[in-house]
């Protein structure tokens, strides 16, 4: 095996093992007018996540946050936010600033970075139709019965294929 193959594998391997570090403490899914699910994993890294915040008089402040969100689109594509400062609800973005996820109560939106820079699109408005507690969040109660997820009946989640109640 060459030395390159060799490197890419590695490259690969660790690239994999980062991606398997996510681990929900909660899933929200949100539900549009066309039927179209939208589900956010909610979860908190070990470590600060750094980004800088423009104030409105021009300067630029650096913050910190741990609260993240991985965000699966109803065509199945993904990605992971960070949240941010927001005088308008819980708002996360993306390192690269292409995707945002804001939630107001019950209701969230997902926004696209336009081509032209020039702006968000959105891509998706939805509200709450079920929530499901991480195994993070869960406490162990003597004697109840296990919790049940308040998902639509068939509708399948990430975490809920990993742990499913007895």
């Amino acid at each position: 095996m060459s030395s390159a193959r060799i490197a890419s594998s590695a490259l690969a391997a660790l690239l994999l093992a980062g991606c398997s570090s996510f681990e929900a403490t909660a899933v929200r899914r949100f539900v549009d007018e066309a039927n179209n699910y939208v589900s956010v994993e909610e979860a908190r890294d070990d470590r600060d996540h750094f980004f800088d915040v423009t104030l409105p008089n021009g300067k630029v402040v650096r913050d910190k946050t741990r609260s993240k969100v991985r965000v699966t689109l109803p065509d199945g594509s993904r990605f992971v936010a960070y949240q941010r400062l927001s005088p308008f609800g819980n708002l996360f973005r993306t390192d690269d600033e292409k995707w945002e996820y804001l939630v107001q109560g019950m209701a969230c939106c997902v926004a696209r970075m336009a081509p032209d820079g020039g702006g968000y699109s959105i891509m998706f408005q939805g509200t709450l139709c079920a929530t499901e507690s991480g195994p993070r969040q869960r406490r162990p109660d003597k004697g109840a019965p296990p919790r049940r997820s308040s998902a639509p009946s068939g509708f399948k989640s990430p975490s809920s294929e990993r742990s499913q109640p007895r």
